[in-house]
């Protein structure tokens, strides 16, 4: 009766660890997919705190405590393609 217990407890307390790692790890993998996803909702999650803002503009002021607000994407400009010509096989004119 006392070896069942013993095994009981044995299997309990290193459950509880494996457990806490298990937590651990599924909540960073969730930390990394919502930072990959862009998700604004990080910003004002309880469990989450911003220390350190990269990427940011030229001329970005930061304003502690403010309100945020997601502007839309702005649209992509389009790069011109250089357009080549061959004259003669050994000459190359570029537009």
């Amino acid at each position: 009766m006392i070896g069942t217990f013993l095994w009981f407890l044995t299997v309990g307390l290193f459950g509880i660890p494996i457990w806490i790692l298990w937590k651990a790890s599924k909540k960073a993998a969730s930390l990394d997919f919502r930072l990959a996803q862009n998700d604004a909702s990080l910003l004002e999650d309880d469990g989450v705190i911003v220390t350190q803002m990269t990427g940011l503009p030229l001329g970005t002021n930061i304003v502690p405590n403010a309100y945020v607000m997601v502007a839309p994407e702005q649209p992509q400009l389009e790069i011109p393609h250089v357009h080549q010509e061959t004259i003669w096989p050994d000459k190359t004119i570029q537009n």
